[in-house]
């Protein structure tokens, strides 16, 4: 028998999978809006027992989607920027009534305000990496919700695959775990903008770097 023919459907369909395998491998360090919890608990990663960390995490949970839609408004307009706009008052004026409630719900009843924490995260379209209060073995479910920029939630769950104590350098950190989870449950749609965000998110900071060497070139 002669030899078999590759068909060039399979061989698009192959290199198809590759490059969507290569795209979940992107990955970025950020900081994000992120809660998790165990199925069957409730949600950590938000708001604590203390009234000043509870109020960080509302000015964050608040502050940042406008904060990130000015970056990206001026991102995409150029030298024009939200500050320009007319519609920056209206979102400062939705901002600081949103905060003065939040706060007070939380002053009144903590334990019935749950809030996505500002956490550090490492991200990829399969998965993340952040550190967690508590030790969790690998092969545990984790339900995760992010908040992407400007305001996108993506829930997911996932299993966790590694966990190890976290270090700031060569020190380690008592206490906190650096516990890596794979997306196991997550919509098509949802993995794309994590994907989406990712891209861009790494294209401004090529931008932004390009900008200081040209800046600092021209001084």
């Amino acid at each position: 028998m002669g030899r078999g023919i590759a068909s060039p459907t399979r061989d698009l369909a192959g290199t198809a999978a590759d490059a969507d395998e290569r795209r979940e491998l992107l990955r970025i360090d950020d900081r994000l809006l992120l809660e998790y919890w165990l199925p069957g608990e409730a949600p950590e990663g938000g708001l604590t027992a203390s009234p000043e960390s509870a109020n960080d995490a509302i000015t964050a949970f608040v502050g940042k989607p406008t904060a990130d839609l000015a970056a990206r408004w001026q991102a995409d307009a150029g030298a024009e920027s939200l500050q320009d706009s007319v519609l920056l008052p209206w979102l400062m004026k939705v901002d600081w009534t949103l905060e003065l409630l939040l706060k007070a719900l939380a002053r009144m009843s903590p334990q019935h305000v749950l809030l996505p924490r500002l956490t550090d995260v490492n991200v990829s379209g399969g998965g993340v990496c952040f550190d967690m209060a508590r030790r969790v073995e690998a092969g545990s479910v984790l339900e995760l919700r992010l908040v992407l920029p400007p305001f996108v939630p993506i829930r997911t769950s996932s299993e966790v695959v590694r966990v190890a104590p976290s270090r700031q350098g060569a020190r380690k950190i008592d206490g906190s775990y650096a516990t890596a989870v794979r997306f196991t449950t997550i919509t098509a749609d949802d993995r794309e903008r994590l994907i989406r965000h990712i891209l861009r998110a790494q294209a401004d900071r090529l931008r932004a770097r390009h900008m200081s060497g040209v800046y600092a070139r021209s001084h």
